[in-house]
């Protein structure tokens, strides 16, 4: 492998370039096996967390809730309905580098992992620069084709051009959220790493450029380019082993790899809730994800166990989007509270008796229940949830 030093943004990084036509041809050599890790010696606590969800798989579903402010009033919901909240959080990625004010989750996520044994999902929500000679002035992820106020013209096409400024940038990030994880890898927390997600979708800069229900295959060679980039560089230069990667391309002309990825990956948003099994979706992510165990990788609504079971339809994990998915809000996005001062459920997608039924379905896995969970160490779901209603 060729290394040199190079700058982006005044930081020095080293450009270790990736040999697609080699990894190419190990990656097609290897046999495809569902039940092994992509990560070659996985740390004892990835390894612990792979074979739990294996032995959960088809069986039981973990419940999962994506996050973004800083109060996580989610929770505040699932326990002031339930008295339990859900055993994986999902966090984002999108202010790593600084061009997302505000959104730094990092924190957060790692302290809840130590204090409570839960399992964590990560995604990157990627900005980059609609200019790259004024990187400040304005960035996004979504696509300059969306009707976003908000969006960026960034080519990742170009990205994947060596010499060119975006490629630079691409890499330099890269390299960023690998020392982010790294952190994680040191705290022996395992993470469910979930990059580029939806990208059969025009909505985001890495993927499909083409309309809704056509093909762009420049863009999209280049999509898959970047994939395995992040993919050799997280293993092979920067030697993360606590990583179990999801793949979450949601078509079969985006598909990498398969030993590229552990899980695949559903996003579901329906117009109107709908709490069905979503057979259809994970018939299709079936047919093309090569025996992988599938998850339902974010969604709108959450299906109900008995269709799950009775469909064959076996996700392995939710993930309901923040904010008012789960609680009622008013115009500006802020939570409206109850004559408690506390927030409450949204009807619209799941009301408080829906909660409770999941809740406490014994085919639900919520934190309390994930095998490692001490309530003698640990702090109880409780404690959190006085602490939230302290701070309101």
């Amino acid at each position: 492998m060729l290394c040199r030093i190079t700058t982006f943004g005044g930081a020095s990084m080293t450009n270790y370039r990736t040999d697609f036509d080699a990894l190419e041809k190990k990656l097609s050599a290897m046999p495809v096996d569902p039940d092994r890790l992509v990560t070659p010696d996985p740390t004892p606590n990835t390894r612990r967390l792979w074979e739990y969800l294996k032995s959960c798989y088809g069986r039981k579903f973990i419940s999962g809730q994506q996050y973004l402010w800083e109060d996580e009033k989610e929770d505040l919901v699932y326990w002031n309905a339930t008295g339990k909240i859900p055993a994986i959080r999902g966090y984002d990625f999108m202010g790593i580098s600084g061009l997302a004010r505000g959104y730094d989750q990092l924190g957060r996520a790692l302290d809840w992992a130590r204090r409570t044994g839960g399992i964590l999902t990560m995604c990157w929500h990627w900005n980059a620069p609609d200019d790259m000679e004024d990187i400040a002035k304005c960035c996004s992820f979504y696509y300059k084709t969306t009707n976003y106020d908000h969006k960026t013209g960034f080519d990742i096409v170009r990205a994947m051009q060596e010499g060119t400024p975006e490629h630079d940038f691409v890499i330099y990030e890269i390299d960023l959220v690998a020392g982010a994880l790294k952190m994680f890898e040191q705290a022996d927390v395992p993470v469910l790493w979930r990059p580029l997600h939806e990208a059969a979708g025009n909505w985001f800069w890495w993927g499909n450029r083409a309309e809704a229900g056509k093909q762009d295959p420049e863009s999209i060679a280049a999509y898959k380019k970047l994939w395995y980039t992040i993919f050799d560089r997280f293993m092979n230069l920067h030697k993360l082993r606590n990583l179990i990667w999801v793949w979450n391309g949601q078509a079969p002309f985006m598909a990498v790899s398969p030993n590229t990825f552990d899980i695949a990956g559903e996003d579901i948003y329906d117009e109107v809730p709908n709490h069905s099994s979503q057979l259809e979706r994970f018939r299709g992510v079936s047919s093309y994800t090569h025996g992988k165990m599938i998850t339902l990788s974010e969604c709108g609504s959450i299906p109900e166990p008995d269709e799950m079971l009775k469909d064959g339809a076996t996700w392995l994990w939710w993930l309901p989007w923040w904010g008012s998915f789960v609680y009622d809000t008013d115009d500006n996005w802020h939570a409206v509270l109850d004559e408690n001062g506390m927030p409450r459920p949204n009807p619209k997608y799941m009301d408080e008796a829906f909660m409770k039924r999941i809740f406490t379905d014994p085919r639900v896995v919520t934190l309390e229940d994930l095998p490692w969970y001490d309530k003698e160490k640990k702090p109880l779901p409780f404690a959190l949830h006085q602490r939230l209603r302290n701070k309101k």
